[in-house]
């Protein structure tokens, strides 16, 4: 199964302090360390997760690599690219503003960029890891993609 994560997840999941540290690390040791699954990260999860606040504690950051290396070696992580959806994603940021009263949706560029990943059948996507369930609810139920998130 191909599962793509969030940066919530990420940085709950390399940050002691998080709120959502337990539950993230339960999730990668039973999706990643005992089952086979493959660990999908857009290119703009990365970013968004090794911050500035990530990157002056090194031994996240640390972690971090140490993780990614193990399933690179075991053929079980994918990175996405995002340089054919930056602009139309761009483009949506924008055009939400022309919407009139409670129909504006404040998604940010990364979340767009997830959002048509998660759409595109190419990238065959099982499963999303987020704790903003709201973000990618419908794009998930529209592809078929399983939504996990704290509650399971």
């Amino acid at each position: 199964m191909k599962v793509c994560v969030d940066a919530c997840f990420l940085i709950a999941l390399y940050d002691s302090r998080d709120g959502l540290h337990g539950v993230a690390e339960a999730l990668f040791e039973k999706l990643f360390d005992s089952a086979t699954h493959e660990l999908v990260v857009p290119w703009p999860i990365l970013y968004e997760t090794v911050s500035t606040r990530m990157a002056r504690r090194s031994d996240s950051l640390g972690l971090l690599e140490r993780d990614l290396k193990r399933l690179r070696q075991r053929n079980r992580l994918s990175m996405l690219f995002d340089r054919k959806m930056r602009e139309q994603a761009l483009g949506e940021c924008f055009e939400e503003l022309k919407k009139q009263g409670g129909s504006y949706r404040a998604l940010s560029l990364v979340d767009r960029v997830v959002r048509l990943m998660l759409l595109n059948p190419k990238n065959r996507l099982h499963a999303l890891i987020t704790f903003n369930r709201g973000d990618f609810e419908d794009v998930c139920r529209s592809r078929k993609i399983q939504l996990i998130d704290q509650y399971g």
